[in-house]
């Protein structure tokens, strides 16, 4: 029973969790691949260390901790391929998010903001940002120009921006 009880613990925290953590992991690899890769390693790293949690301190910065290295050796082991950051580099950024709240309050903040977009709006940043379709083929499908469609796509990430630095600043002035 104790083994289900902490299966449901680690499956909890952890789904509430993922899209920070994948974030995390990716802002380090800029690559969707690399970093869904090191993420499926990372949560099973997770799994297997998980009796070594303390259930008294927040999930997220002891799981971005363990991904950090995970993305290391990642690095370490695909070094040839010039497109990664450089170990010196990785450290100093995860350094700065440590010491700081701003990534999560402004991740918070985004998810806030995406939320409010109409609903073509949002449907328009999932294709283009989170699916990464070809603009040509979102325009194509919406019966737009590709020009219109960049212009539309600049005033959401306009809109985004101006309402993620309210909410931050709301929340460094509170």
């Amino acid at each position: 029973m104790e083994q289900k009880k902490q299966e449901l613990q680690f499956t909890t925290l952890l789904t509430a969790h993922r899209r920070q953590l994948y974030a995390f992991i990716y802002s380090l690899l800029t690559d969707h691949t690399d970093a869904e890769d090191v993420y499926q390693r990372c949560s099973m790293i997770l799994w297997d260390k998980f009796d070594q949690y303390d259930m008294e301190c927040d999930f997220l910065p002891w799981a971005m901790g363990i991904a950090f290295y995970e993305v290391k050796n990642f690095l370490r082991v695909s070094s040839r391929d010039r497109h990664h950051f450089s170990e010196q580099l990785l450290n100093q950024l995860f350094e700065r998010m440590q010491s700081s709240s701003a990534p999560n309050v402004q991740l918070s903040s985004l998810e806030k903001c995406l939320k409010s977009l109409r609903q073509k709006d949002l449907w328009l940043v999932q294709q283009v940002y989170w699916e990464r379709r070809k603009c040509t083929s979102v325009a194509e499908e919406m019966g737009m120009k590709i020009n219109a469609l960049y212009d539309r796509v600049g005033r959401i990430r306009g809109q985004l921006r101006d309402c993620v630095q309210r909410r931050v600043s709301e929340v460094e002035h509170a």
